[in-house]
């Protein structure tokens, strides 16, 4: 299989069927096989964790988050 063709004739998809296909192969994958994350993504984690450690109220709460984000797509 050439995956230039294959990656060339998956454009002509219409885009929900072709985010299918990234869920299913995303899906395929098992823990072992993905990637670890960047360094650098592993830093900003590890400082956020500190930051919320440090500040626990900074936090809000899932069901304030999804509150928020129903507001804000409403407008």
């Amino acid at each position: 299989m050439n995956i230039e063709q294959a990656i060339a004739d998956l454009s002509a998809v219409p885009i929900s069927d072709r985010l299918r296909i990234v869920a299913a192969i995303w899906d395929s994958l098992s823990d072992d096989e993905l990637p670890d994350p960047p360094a650098a993504q592993v830093a900003e984690l590890n400082r956020r964790m500190a930051a919320h450690r440090s500040d626990p109220s900074s936090a809000i709460s899932a069901d304030e988050l999804e509150h928020r984000l129903a507001n804000h797509f409403q407008k």
